[in-house]
């Protein structure tokens, strides 16, 4: 007998899988103005923007916004030195309701702030006079990590699982919205550069937010000479928002601006009306936030020093205080300013070597000037040499003898550098009154009488088959 309609129709419907669930939350914000977006992911809406049906609304009060924003050493873009990241939580947003507080600076106090420097480029200090680079850093503590450190503290803030009484949600993972300004080249660099990593990875993020598309969507700023220039983070502190973007192009200071600047964004519409009754001005906002994170957040993450002599966690080198034996082999070898006074070379190993360093950067700007065929850039910088393993020309007498091939590197003591003798059959060197015999192997021989491969057929050496020499012998090395 058929199954009745109401029989059929009282089956429950099939859960959504997580893929259904995560592409329902990626095609809906990709909708969705920038604007509103940025609200809700912030826990500042009312309504949510996802239908009541869809099966990704209960994603949507797990999300987590990252901001992040990056930084390279001046004189090598190649060199990452820092990682700023804000991190906010859309439940926040939810339990604070409409108190914002004024250009939402309460909002602002409830995001955690971490400024993570690089270990393996802690001694490369900014090159430009007018930036304090690393030490600029205005927000929270700064932390030292290695690389593989940052990629583990990556994985973990990228790839949260849900915490739900839901049974619906176990075993899902937190969707991320990703914040930044000029964010493209943010999600490059860290490709591209020494950490290496992919944010797309976990396949978590559902949406990004570029506060350069949300300042066009609102039309918030353009240029009046060039209109299709893209707005720098300095112009949208300072003339779109009238507080001063302090020690600038450092990672946090960046990150917590950007953030600070999308929020306010967002809720521009919001505040009309509401401006005249605040009692802070945006720049007073945007101290008070700079000193509450200082005073109550530290990041729980990497070491609170690193020596830039020595590569410690556990000091500093401040006035000069590691005592630990250093020697820069490179300095030795290249750096002629102090023959006879091993005083320098004693004063940092190669790992940490600045005219190490200072070479590579301008070695890098040489290729890059050679491909986009462009004036090559003098050089080498003055006080600058080669690592010690360099194999190329030294002295340089123009920057073309940077692009001369090295030599093959001279493997250190102990480690095994493959020849090709080592896999190659060895051939017997026939010496004048001395027989050399060749020992068969049998192994072929027996292989024939059980059937286990067809018999072999000697043929003259220069037959080839199927492109390949056939072998008139098989002796032990060959088989």
């Amino acid at each position: 007998m058929p199954a009745s309609y109401a029989a059929i129709t009282s089956i429950p419907k099939p859960l959504p899988t997580p893929k259904e669930r995560y592409d329902a939350l990626i095609a809906t914000y990709a909708s969705k103005p920038l604007r509103l977006v940025t609200l809700e992911v912030l826990g500042m809406l009312d309504a949510p923007l996802c239908a009541e049906d869809s099966p990704a609304l209960p994603l949507v009060e797990h999300s987590v916004v990252i901001t992040v924003d990056t930084e390279a050493w001046t004189a090598n873009t190649d060199q990452l030195t820092e990682l700023g990241i804000v991190i906010a939580e859309y439940k926040d947003g939810k339990e604070m309701g409409a108190e914002i507080g004024d250009y939402a600076e309460y909002v602002m106090k409830k995001m955690k702030y971490h400024h993570l420097r690089f270990v393996e480029n802690v001694h490369l200090k900014t090159t430009s006079p007018w930036m304090r680079g690393a030490e600029g850093n205005r927000f929270g503590q700064s932390r030292f990590v290695t690389f593989a450190e940052a990629r583990r503290i990556l994985d973990r803030i990228l790839n949260q699982p849900i915490v739900s009484d839901n049974p619906e949600l176990a075993g899902l993972k937190r969707p991320v919205i990703l914040v930044g300004h000029a964010l493209e080249h943010d999600t490059e660099h860290m490709q591209s550069t020494g950490l290496a990593y992919d944010f797309t990875q976990h396949s978590t993020i559902v949406a990004s937010i570029d506060t350069q598309k949300l300042v066009r969507e609102l039309s918030a700023w353009s240029d009046p000479e060039f209109p299709g220039n893209r707005i720098g983070l300095d112009v949208l502190c300072e003339e779109v928002f009238n507080f001063a973007h302090e020690d600038p192009h450092t990672a946090l200071n960046d990150a917590a601006r950007t953030i600070f600047c999308a929020v306010n964004l967002a809720l521009r519409n919001w505040m009309v009306g509401r401006r005249r009754g605040m009692a802070k001005s945006m720049q007073a906002v945007a101290t008070d936030i700079e000193e509450y994170s200082q005073d109550n957040f530290a990041s729980p993450w990497g070491s609170a020093v690193c020596c830039t002599r020595c590569g410690a966690r556990d000091h500093a080198n401040t006035l000069h205080a590691c005592a630990a034996p250093v020697y820069c082999l490179a300095c030795e070898r290249f750096d002629v300013r102090d023959r006879g006074d091993e005083t320098h070379v004693r004063s940092h190993s190669e790992r940490f070597c600045v005219h190490v360093a200072e070479f590579m950067g301008w070695k890098r700007r040489v290729i890059d000037a050679r491909r986009k065929i462009n004036y090559l850039p003098d050089g080498p910088p003055e006080g600058s040499h080669p690592p010690f393993k360099w194999k190329g020309i030294w002295p340089m007498d123009s920057p073309e003898d940077v692009l001369v091939p090295e030599g093959p590197p001279t493997p250190p003591l102990g480690d095994f550098m493959r020849r090709p003798s080592d896999f190659d059959p060895v051939r017997p060197v026939r010496e004048k009154g001395v027989k050399v015999a060749t020992l068969q192997s049998n192994a072929r021989e027996r292989a024939e009488k059980e059937k286990r491969v067809r018999k072999h057929v000697v043929k003259a050496a220069a037959v080839k088959k199927d492109g390949w020499k056939v072998d008139d012998a098989w002796n032990g090395t060959a088989w």
